[in-house]
């Protein structure tokens, strides 16, 4: 005979843990008379800056910002999640600051989803509404009305140019849809697109070669996830080869970037040890892998000189330093803090 719980029992029981869930949260919301403002178990806070990207000539960072109004803490200062937290809507955008924390200016009404600067500075690719665009940049200033449109089907993702700005490859994140899912590359001078990779996703150029690294998931025999591999394909060849497979702590690792000079790589691992979000880099032969960050990081990008611009920000709190841009050296020290926030507490 069966010792499984019948399905009427289960249902049962899921509507009762459902019902002490929301009891309790009301309960810990109860000492809020005029607004509900409580956030849910598990529930993650945005940071105020995001998608830092470092421009080629060195002297500007963009950004995407939603500038923090006030927070109202709800149940302590200590309960960073039962907390209210007030925009200014009016200020959403995509902005710039000089790489000195000089001249900080929204440049655009609207935020650029995963942005990547072209090789020569000339161009910004990014994704919106989940498609690949292409947008021009004098300089200063984007010129909105000569935005190009690359894909039209599936949900893309993480642009990356190659060196001499004609191909810029992307991942495709649905793979149910009308497209394969994985790795492609978007050539722009045929407007044509192919597909290297089923699967793969935060591709990045080398700065030098006709090559890019990228992602998968790694998967025992029995289907189970158990880290993660690197690989490399060659545009030339349109061969691909096994670079690196990387485990625990290092559980979820994304936004692979080469460093300017390619000797180093560069990306955000989600830790198995409850230590968040961090970066790390890598030897460009795979070895020497290295913690950079230990205050959190959820983006990041290098500078032509090899440095860092970097989201410090562990998803706890948002405050006048967490949740802002950072700049450290390629080794993970002198850091200082950008941008700020500045905001009303309550």
């Amino acid at each position: 005979m069966s010792n499984a719980i019948p399905d009427n029992s289960n249902r049962l029981y899921m509507r009762i843990i459902c019902f002490l869930l929301i009891l309790i949260t009301f309960l810990d919301c109860s000492n809020d008379k005029n607004e509900n403002n409580c956030s849910m178990f598990g529930s993650e806070l945005s940071s105020p800056y995001d998608d830092p990207v470092w421009h080629p000539s060195g002297g500007i960072i963009g950004f995407n910002h939603r500038p923090i109004k006030e927070i109202r803490y709800i149940d302590g200062y200590d309960c960073p999640h039962q907390a209210s937290y007030i925009f200014e809507n009016d200020s959403i955008g995509f902005w710039l600051i000089n790489a000195d924390g000089t001249n900080q200016r929204r440049v655009l009404p609207y935020m650029l989803d995963s942005p990547a600067w072209s090789p020569d500075g000339n161009w910004i690719a990014f994704s919106y509404g989940a498609q690949i665009c292409i947008m021009p940049f004098d300089g200063e200033q984007f010129d909105t009305a000569a935005i190009i449109q690359l894909t039209f089907e599936g949900r893309n993702f993480f642009p990356s140019w190659c060196p001499d700005g004609e191909l810029i490859a992307f991942n495709e994140s649905v793979c149910n849809g009308p497209i394969a899912c994985g790795i492609w590359i978007y050539n722009i001078s045929s407007k044509q697109q192919e597909l290297v990779n089923l699967y793969g996703n935060y591709p990045n150029w080398h700065p030098f070669r006709d090559s890019l690294i990228f992602r998968t998931n790694a998967l025992d025999n029995k289907g189970f996830d158990i880290g993660d591999s690197l690989w490399i394909y060659n545009s030339a060849s349109g061969t691909k080869h096994f670079f690196k497979f990387i485990s625990q702590p290092n559980y979820d690792n994304r936004y692979l970037r080469y460093s300017p000079n390619g000797e180093f790589i560069a990306f955000v691992s989600v830790l198995s040890n409850g230590s968040g979000m961090q970066l790390f880099v890598i030897k460009d032969d795979g070895s020497g892998l290295k913690q950079l960050s230990t205050d959190g990081c959820e983006s990041y990008s290098w500078s032509p000189e090899g440095e860092i611009v970097y989201l410090n920000f562990d998803g706890s709190r948002i405050d006048d330093t967490k949740g802002t841009l950072w700049i450290m050296d390629s080794e993970g020290n002198n850091k200082h803090q950008l941008t700020r926030n500045i905001f009303k507490l309550i």
